[in-house]
């Protein structure tokens, strides 16, 4: 039986059409047709379905879908079912309160965004959807953070992105996060205790939590090749990354510096826009994975104590490095950008207005 039936014996029924004579004239159509429309033998075609969805007070596009589907052949109609759910969807959302209307346009930009594989959020989603895809990790989490005081005490990933961490530590996620500092951050005591206390409280939720200098760290090819890869991709110029199970991955584009007083006080840095994708050739070539086996650049963290001195080592290199006699640290090597520079603001392009760095 089509299903169209349905709507001939409900148009019947409102308007009290008691033969097939009545309802052929009120559609002006034959009395054959209308038979065999209520016997479900034939299909309306649009310009009957958009006439007797007025008749009905019902909106044609779904009638229209219901007689496509009735239309298609037996494998199909699974997909034109699925496209009246979402279009019935949309029909019945009210336009108050507000947040209703504005949220199932949320999720149509979302699905009109799937077939490219790549999903594009911004001001305050571009927080919120990377605490979703950690919610959803069954396995392992490899991320890279080059702008990492967004995780400091007051900042936008805390404290609700490292709580969703640790409830994924929970169910069993293992997560490495390598944090990159450069040598502009590392020669000042208050931004390396900004980085021993986010250090300690990815490590105290469970998190594996690594960390780089990122002159030393630029020696590598690897990491020189993946920097330029990121660049390709349209990152932000201070890389923040993670690829969950990989096979779905979070990038930042831009970043933004937001006064959180209506006339001034205290301003915040936080992701502007955010990709997610989970094409498979670019996940492979921005992956972070290997990385992690770097051990002659990126070490574990292990407790402050260690971290102090490895630090002061690096610092004791870093001024024999600058002397005008020594060999140079490697410096942007490989086209990265000088040492300590900010991520670029939203809507400056790649170059020229930048913020302070890490802790800055």
């Amino acid at each position: 039986m089509l299903e169209i039936t349905r709507y001939i014996e409900e148009l019947k029924d409102r308007l009290h059409l008691k033969s097939d004579y009545a309802l052929a004239h009120k559609l002006g159509i034959a009395q054959p047709e209308a038979n065999h429309l209520r016997r479900g033998l034939k299909v309306p075609r649009e310009e009957l379905c958009i006439k007797m969805a007025k008749l009905l007070g019902k909106n044609p596009v779904e009638l229209m879908l219901v007689a496509q589907k009735d239309r298609a052949p037996a494998e199909a109609k699974e997909y034109w079912e699925l496209a009246r759910t979402a279009v019935d969807v949309m029909l019945h959302v009210p336009s108050h309160p507000r947040y209703l209307p504005r949220k199932v346009e949320a999720i149509g930009k979302e699905l009109r965004q799937m077939e490219a594989q790549c999903l594009l959020y911004e001001n305050g989603a571009a927080e919120t959807e990377p605490v979703r895809l950690m919610e959803t990790v069954e396995r392992t989490v490899d991320a890279l953070m080059e702008y990492w005081n967004l995780w400091k005490q007051g900042e936008p990933l805390y404290p609700n992105y490292l709580l969703a961490n640790k409830e994924a530590v929970h169910r069993g996620v293992t997560i490495r996060r390598l944090l990159v500092i450069s040598a502009e951050q590392a020669v000042s005591n208050a931004i390396m205790a900004d980085a021993i206390q986010v250090m300690d409280d990815q490590r105290q939720s469970g998190i594996q939590i690594f960390y780089a200098f990122r002159e030393e760290l630029i020696k590598s090819v690897t990491y020189q090749r993946l920097v330029q890869a990121f660049k390709r991709h349209g990152s932000a110029a201070e890389i923040n990354a993670a690829v969950f199970d990989n096979e779905i991955m979070v990038m930042a584009r831009a970043y933004e510096r937001v006064p959180l007083g209506l006339t001034g006080g205290r301003v915040i840095t936080r992701i502007s826009q955010q990709e997610i994708t989970w094409k498979p050739q670019v996940i492979e070539e921005l992956s972070p994975a290997p990385l992690f086996d770097m051990t002659r650049y990126v070490r574990e963290y292990a407790g402050p104590k260690v971290f102090k001195a490895d630090l002061a080592r690096f610092r004791r290199e870093s001024r024999e490095g600058a002397r005008p006699d020594a060999p140079g640290m490697g410096g942007s090597e490989g086209g990265a950008r000088p040492p300590g520079q900010g991520p670029v603001l939203a809507g400056s392009g790649r170059v020229g207005a930048t913020m302070p760095g890490a802790g800055g």
